[in-house]
């Protein structure tokens, strides 16, 4: 990972959906909290983002404004991702470098205030912008990777990975010693062995620890009462089962609070404890892991890691004096949307029935964790013990 990027020229792409998507948001508005967000030299707002000319726009933007990172702010990217990812290559921004923010299924469709439903994406939006500007102008797909100089050898990715990705070599830079490598061509970039790495020696492109991290940040900033946006909860969907489980809920037009932002990853047993005590530290009301059920999940074992890891997680929660139902794991398949609906809803309101997290109002000189936290370093050595499940 090359790190945050100090000086990124990002353009923010909206859809309107022929309509849709301002029925319930503010588009106009969202353009212009757009053109505000740090690194953002572009944004622009078009009723049909996904038709053919409007991606060859995408294109001929990117090379005119010098673009070298795109936000598309419409659907979801388990439907056009690899069309405007397509557009954006063409402009010569590959890899990671392109990143959807969901407005339509996973806020315009499912929230029926306007107000809330305009504040909420350009949370996301934002989310996206600074995922975008600490991902690395290198990075390119989906891949698991190894920081030589920080490896032990332990050994933990490869009994983690379940399609053998993962070996121990000889360290030319330490003699006697090993050192994790991946294959990429056999990776399929789950990002198990990442979260499982007790040394922080494991990180993925596209899903990185700092990407994920300035995402976390986004959503979760300082806060000036208990009231303000309160509550506000970060959810942790599995890509192939919960994340699609809340496409489908927008879809079907499945109402709920505008309370929660989603953080896709490519399997719940990527999410590292580490995010989920960050979220907490910054101030998150609540933290809610939704996974694929056991037994069907789209790497197989992956919820089940998730599960084992995170039962410990919550003792963790519990000594470092938060509220243990601030955090909960649940499993949700991508042909429920019921399911996904009932599970946030249940959730949001088990967090207002205990109230607001305390941390969420730093006092005066009170360490508030930003996007400079370099993880390692470690939250709690606590924290960094639930990774021993694996």
């Amino acid at each position: 990972m090359d790190g945050i990027s100090a000086n990124p020229r990002t353009g923010v792409f909206l859809c309107t959906c022929g309509g849709a998507i301002p029925l319930t948001i503010d588009i106009r508005h969202l353009e212009k909290e757009a053109k505000g967000m740090s690194g953002v030299v572009h944004a622009s707002t078009t009723d049909f983002l996904c038709h053919p000319e409007s991606r060859k726009r995408i294109t001929e933007t990117i090379v005119s404004e010098r673009l070298d990172r795109v936000a598309i702010a419409a659907c979801s990217p388990l439907i056009y991702g690899k069309e405007f990812r397509e557009a954006a290559e063409q402009g010569k921004v590959k890899g990671c470098l392109m990143e959807m923010a969901n407005i339509r299924e996973q806020c315009a469709f499912i929230h029926d205030e306007k107000g809330k439903a305009t504040e909420k994406a350009a949370v996301i939006v934002s989310a996206a912008v600074a995922k975008l500007a600490a991902t690395g102008e290198k990075e390119g797909d989906n891949k698991a990777l190894v920081k030589s100089e920080a490896c032990s050898g332990c050994g933990v990715c490869l009994s983690t990975c379940r399609v053998s990705a993962v070996r121990l070599i000889d360290d030319p830079g330490r003699p006697g010693r090993k050192v994790a490598s991946v294959d990429p061509k056999m990776c399929e970039g789950c990002g198990a062995c990442v979260a499982a790495c007790p040394s922080a020696a494991m990180d993925q492109s596209c899903f990185s620890n700092i990407e994920v991290t300035a995402e976390i940040d986004a959503i979760t900033p300082v806060r000036a009462t208990e009231d303000e946006g309160y509550p506000n909860i970060v959810v942790f969907a599995c890509n192939w089962c919960s994340y699609a489980a809340g496409d489908l809920a927008g879809i079907k037009r499945l109402q709920s609070q505008a309370s929660f932002k989603v953080i896709r990853t490519m399997c719940s047993a990527r999410v590292d404890p580490e995010w989920v005590m960050r979220a907490l530290s910054r101030g998150a009301d609540g933290v809610l892991i939704l996974a694929g059920k056991p037994g069907r999940c789209h790497y197989e074992v992956g919820s089940i890691r998730t599960n084992r890891r995170m039962l410990l997680l919550k003792e963790v929660i519990h000594q470092l004096g938060f509220d243990q139902s601030r955090f909960r794991t649940a499993f949700v398949d991508s042909d429920q949307p019921e399911l996904y609906q009932q599970e946030i809803e249940m959730f949001i309101q088990k967090i207002k029935e205990i109230g607001p997290n305390p941390t969420r109002t730093p006092e005066p000189g009170e360490r508030v964790y930003s996007t400079d936290y370099q993880f390692g370093s470690g939250i709690s050595e606590a924290a960094m013990r639930a990774r021993d499940l694996i």
